[in-house]
C-alpha cells in the first residue's frame, strides 16, 4: 500500500518514529546477519583493514575507532555499514556529485 500522504503527514514538523512490523522473513534475516556480523568482527586486523572506507568517511564497511565518544575514538565496539538494497547505489553522476551518500558496499573475501 502506498503511505506517502501519511509519512508526508507525519513528518510535517521535521521529526517522526516510523515503525515497521511484520515484516516477512526478518528475523530469520537477522538471525542470520548476527552469525555473519560475529565473525566478522573476528577476522584478523589486517583483513578488517581491508574493509575500511576512508573516502566515504566510514559510512561503507568496517569502522572501529572511527566514532568519537565525547573527544575520544570508541574502541569499544566496531560497526559495518552497507547498502542493503544495493552494491552499487545512485547513478555513477550520483556517486561522483555525493560520494559520502552513495558509497559503494565493501565486502570480505
Amino acid at each position: 500500500a502506498d503511505l506517502s500522504n501519511e509519512i508526508a503527514k507525519a513528518y510535517a514538523q521535521g521529526w517522526g518514529v516510523i515503525a515497521v512490523s511484520d515484516v516477512p522473513g526478518f528475523v530469520q534475516a537477522r538471525d542470520s546477519l548476527l552469525i555473519c556480523a560475529h565473525k566478522l568482527a573476528h577476522l584478523p586486523q589486517e583483513t578488517l583493514k581491508t574493509l575500511e572506507d576512508e573516502k566515504s568517511l566510514y559510512n561503507a564497511g568496517w569502522s572501529h575507532g572511527k566514532e568519537k565518544l565525547g573527544d575520544k575514538p570508541d574502541f569499544a565496539k566496531g560497526s559495518f555499514y552497507f547498502n542493503p538494497i544495493s552494491d552499487l547505489p545512485g547513478t555513477a553522476e550520483d556517486r561522483e556529485k555525493y560520494p559520502l551518500s552513495y558509497p559503494l558496499n565493501v565486502w570480505p573475501e
